[in-house]
């Protein structure tokens, strides 16, 4: 029945003590509502039968189940008597938990470990004889299952004692289900927290995801990706969408030309499961209920802890406006913002590969590549005179005259201000280049009108023609070499012209 004779409070007890009753929702308890929190119901009774069932087994006046407190003694069920508040240091309990294990009074008033308390000595009470079972969360006592009697009368006996022990085990269950029950609802709470963030999260993400469960049903697409197929709620994932096989063409799937159905095995789900995870999975997607969008996906595969596939999540994210504006890049990296035609930079590419692709189809005399750079006559006059919007609008003529006058396979560039070249693969000798020049002077000679006011410029063309076998090392040297050709023609027709004023 424990030590009395030196009993000492060992260190940081109360801070295990509090600790553990916290973990219980029971490190505040009072006198009006000591037991609330999760099954505050149920424990109650159950606690409330422990000290019936204590008060019946000892036939004492009174049966308490109390904890013990920093500072008091709190009593969460009661048999017989007035619940009252306690100070710890002054109660029986707080005492007799200090020994070890139960303890049994006989005369209170004679017993050296009580004697002095107010509960006994008639300050606040007059209690004869004592009885606990110490109540235990792990390995520390937190409580008492106490009876007690202020009439004197027969001892406890041995047998009732242990039943009194066997009814405090029992009752340290209870609290130990409490506790369980406490961090059973905290953890479920929890979840129900993060499932309402997730859920929050994917309705306000800007990006599309998509769920699969391990047998690649779809179970999950949130609300932006719903709204570019123009479907609600009910109608994306019914019947688990389908068959993978079948999903390229249910969600109508291209590949990036927008035109080619997309494979079953490249869609970014399939991709995901078949190879653990995806990034970078560009397509077209072309509902019937809204517009055509270049998709960009990455997602993976889903496992336990142990390794069970659990399933695969993509994300999906609009890429057209970006690849819009990439491809508007790419044309004004290369383009002239006026006409659309190419720049120089793009002029040089296509020449290099015109050059060194020369050759004949049927594998007879290599092609030659023609060169003519063009610069329009009068063209300032016009800019002078009736300003820089009549200017331009002449120079989209030019730039439309000479485009409308070429092959296919040639190209037409604007290298800035009037100046325009053009490159003519395929030119079997200076004749036929000559020709070509020609027939776009005459085109470009035509008179623009512009508001009204008809407009007349000329064209000088310097031509050169790719040496037998020249490759790509030549374009800056053709480039040149027609520049010089035109600056020739040019002043050529300034000294015809002022030898016929003489």
């Amino acid at each position: 029945m424990g030590e009395r004779d030196a009993v000492v409070e060992p260190d940081g007890l109360r801070e295990r003590q509090l600790r553990a009753l916290a973990d219980c929702d029971l490190a505040d308890c009072d006198l009006a509502d000591p037991c609330r929190g999760a099954g505050a119901a149920a424990d109650d009774a159950e606690l409330a039968a422990a000290a019936r069932v204590a008060a019946a087994l000892t036939g004492w006046s009174t049966a308490m189940v109390n904890v013990l407190l920093p500072e008091r003694t709190c009593s969460l069920a009661r048999m017989g008597g007035e619940a009252v508040p306690m100070v710890r240091e002054e109660s029986l309990c707080h005492r007799a938990s200090l020994v070890g294990g139960p303890v049994v009074s006989d005369d209170c008033a004679a017993d050296p470990l009580f004697a002095d308390l107010p509960w006994v000595d008639g300050r606040l009470g007059a209690a004869r004889r004592y009885a606990m079972a110490p109540l235990h969360l792990d390995d520390v006592v937190v409580g008492t299952l106490c009876v007690l009697d202020d009439e004197p009368g027969a001892p406890l006996g041995a047998d009732r004692l242990a039943q009194l022990v066997d009814l405090a085990a029992l009752t340290s269950a209870l609290f130990a289900r409490r506790r369980e029950a406490l961090v059973a609802r905290a953890d479920r709470e929890a979840h129900e927290r993060a499932r309402a963030f997730d859920a929050a999260v994917l309705k306000a993400l800007p990006v599309g995801v998509v769920v699969a469960d391990a047998d690649r049903r779809l179970t999950h697409v949130n609300d932006a990706l719903r709204g570019w197929y123009g479907k609600g709620d009910d109608d994306t994932t019914d019947d688990g969408g389908g068959l993978p096989d079948a999903w390229s063409a249910r969600y109508a799937l291209f590949e990036s030309d927008g035109t080619t159905p997309l494979a079953p095995e490249r869609v970014p789900m399939a991709r995901a499961f078949r190879e653990g995870s995806v990034s970078g999975a560009e397509y077209v997607m072309r509902p019937a209920d809204g517009p055509a969008r270049t998709i960009s996906g990455a997602g993976s595969r889903v496992s336990d802890a142990a390794g069970r596939l659990l399933g695969a999540v993509v994300v999906l994210s609009d890429v057209t406006a970006q690849r819009a504006l990439e491809a508007q890049l790419r044309e004004a990296a290369t383009h002239d913002v006026l006409t659309g035609l190419p720049n120089r930079a793009l002029l040089v590419e296509r020449l290099v590969l015109a050059l060194s692709e020369a050759h004949d189809l049927s594998g007879g005399t290599p092609w030659r590549v023609a060169v003519l750079y063009c610069d329009l006559d009068g063209f300032k006059a016009v800019n002078d005179v009736h300003g820089h919007a009549a200017g331009d609008a002449v120079l989209l003529a030019a730039a439309g005259r000479l485009s409308a006058g070429l092959r296919p396979q040639d190209v037409v560039a604007r290298l800035g201000g009037d100046e325009f070249v053009l490159v003519c693969p395929g030119v079997a000798d200076a004749a036929e280049a000559e020709a070509i020049a020609a027939r776009l002077a005459r085109e470009v000679g035509e008179p623009v009108l512009v508001g009204g006011v008809e407009h007349r410029v000329g064209v000088s063309v310097g031509v050169v023609l790719s040496a037998p076998g020249e490759g790509s090392e030549g374009a800056e040297r053709l480039l040149s070499a027609a520049d010089a050709s035109m600056y020739t023609r040019k002043r050529e027709r300034r000294e015809r012209r002022a030898a016929l004023t003489r």
